[in-house]
């Protein structure tokens, strides 16, 4: 679903007319587009780190 941008992100929600708060709900940080949540948050990049180490591929 993300490669074809159809998770609700609030881009996604703008773009239909629905009341979305624009910010990244997990940085605050920058606009919630599908291509921040996967490569720029903070957060999800945390959470990515995390759960490799844990696999034991980093």
């Amino acid at each position: 679903m993300a490669l074809q941008d159809r998770c609700w992100t609030a881009a996604r929600l703008a773009r239909h007319g629905l009341p979305h708060d624009p910010c990244c709900r997990l940085c605050d940080q920058e606009p919630e587009t599908m291509h921040h949540l996967l490569i720029g948050c903070p957060f999800s990049r945390q959470i990515r780190c995390d759960l490799l180490a844990w696999c034991s591929l980093v």
